[in-house]
């Protein structure tokens, strides 16, 4: 069965989760920024306006159209902990097999070789 192509645009909102949203500050949108933002759906278009983090995608392309309020990406403390525990555990099962152990050794030498040639 052959897949119909996507098409149209995603509209993606990122976590602002560690700012309040009385917090947010909407960047200063530039002349194509507006116009795109004009484009969007009017209930989509608010969010952006009060500042919320937002990335608008060409689903043909795979490309961005338009970015607004990047600054405005910052995840929960929880959010924060619960990623170091996820990296922390993960580097845990890398190095607790010897061979893992042995390949970094490997890449340090080499590294610490390269930098003083």
């Amino acid at each position: 069965m052959k897949r119909n192509k996507t098409a149209g645009t995603a509209i993606i909102e990122f976590n602002h989760g560690g700012i309040p949203d009385d917090e947010l500050k909407p960047e200063e949108f530039s002349e194509y920024q507006l116009a795109v933002l004009r484009s969007l759906p009017v209930e989509r278009q608010e969010p952006i306006r009060r500042g919320c983090p937002v990335k608008v995608i060409d689903m043909d392309t795979g490309n961005e159209i338009a970015s607004f309020n990047m600054n405005n990406v910052e995840p929960t403390e929880f959010q924060k902990q619960m990623f170091a525990r996820a990296l922390y555990e993960s580097m845990q099962r890398f190095y607790s097999n010897p061979e893992n152990e042995a390949k970094f050794k490997e890449w340090e030498e080499k590294r610490n070789k390269d930098k003083d040639t």
